[in-house]
């Protein structure tokens, strides 16, 4: 009888095997558990034409061990043009140099075709943390391997902060420079100008650039956010600011006997529901014949991401260089990967 009940019920056992849910591996983590990010990648070793320059969004998903992106592409075998970016400031921040004291030119702001409109690429793949040793350190690390016809991955170091990570470049088989932060704030969150010019904290570029033919020594500064004045009316997504001659500003590109070394910076809104901001800039002495002329020549065009925490208040860019020359003279692009932000205060 017994016999008999184990031969009815062993089908029934198997069934329920069969069905039983498998428990599912544990999801992945995020790095610095923040799914947002903005990054700039570039290729900035090369010879011209082989130099390029990327800016746009990762997405991490934890629940599946995948990330997405999508991001602008400028390079030298495709140089692409200033454009307008659609903002002209207001006399109140551009009364020219008629105005006592002189102030900005009042032009519209340029920025680089294409970053008007959505970002073209889109791509996707997996990505794994871990615990690595770094500069001889142990430290958390992702690595990223994108589903792409040519193999492509990168690595970056990651740094936590309170509501907010960043990405330190390490290596990648396409990018030899990388800047990146992330927080869980939506990246169809942004903050106006008025929170940017306001912004308590100080602020500081670092750069990796090509240009003059060759790559650049690394670049360090601050970024003085308080000095520009925000526009009124119906431009308040703008700030500019006139910097006064200062000795060896634009030396190369004027020549010392122009004596004006001032330089126009302009800063502008790009994206109404995303991240996206501009930044152009240029010597006054190329345009000195008249006090309203807007100069069209290689001016710098640097499109930009803002950088938000999980409160989503701004920290900072990330950003890209991609100015081309007007001329078509290669050699005379100049391209770079870069980040202001208030953190870190300086690099470690």
């Amino acid at each position: 009888m017994i016999r008999k009940l184990r031969m009815l019920l062993l089908p029934l056992v198997l069934a329920l095997a069969v069905v039983a849910p498998v428990q599912a591996a544990a999801p992945a983590d995020l790095p610095g558990g923040k799914s947002n990010f903005v990054v700039s990648t570039g290729f900035l070793t090369g010879a011209s034409p082989r130099n390029w320059v990327r800016l746009g969004w990762y997405r991490f998903d934890a629940g599946s061990g995948t990330v997405s992106a999508r991001s602008y592409f400028w390079n030298q075998r495709n140089p692409a043009r200033r454009v307008s970016s659609g903002t002209t400031p207001g006399t109140d921040c551009a009364p020219g140099e008629k105005a006592s004291p002189p102030g900005v030119r009042r032009c519209p702001v340029m920025t680089v075709e294409g970053f008007g409109g959505s970002a073209p690429e889109q791509r996707a793949g997996v990505y794994r943390l871990a615990t690595d040793q770094v500069n001889g350190e142990q430290a958390r690390t992702v690595w990223i391997k994108w589903g792409t016809d040519a193999p492509w991955t990168e690595k970056w170091r990651v740094w936590s902060g309170p509501g907010i990570a960043r990405l330190e470049f390490l290596y990648s088989t396409k990018a030899t420079a990388g800047y990146g932060y992330g927080s869980n704030a939506p990246l169809t969150e942004r903050r106006a100008m008025e929170t940017v010019r306001n912004h308590g904290r100080s602020i500081r570029l670092e750069l990796d650039s090509w240009e003059h033919g060759k790559p650049q020594p690394r670049k360090e500064g601050p970024f003085e956010q308080r000095l520009f004045t925000l526009c009124g009316g119906s431009a308040t997504y703008c700030m500019t600011y006139l910097q006064p001659p200062k000795e060896g500003a634009c030396g190369r590109g004027c020549g010392q006997a122009s004596g004006d070394t001032s330089i126009q910076y302009y800063l502008t809104r790009v994206g109404v529901h995303d991240r996206r901001d501009t930044y152009w800039h240029w010597c006054t002495c190329l345009a000195p014949s008249e006090p309203s002329a807007c100069y069209r020549g290689n001016s710098h065009v640097k499109p930009m991401l803002q950088v938000l925490d999980d409160s989503g208040a701004f920290r900072g860019w990330v950003g890209v260089e991609a100015s081309f020359s007007a001329a078509g003279k290669r050699d005379d692009d100049m391209l770079g990967v870069f980040r202001m932000t208030d953190w870190p205060e300086r690099r470690r």
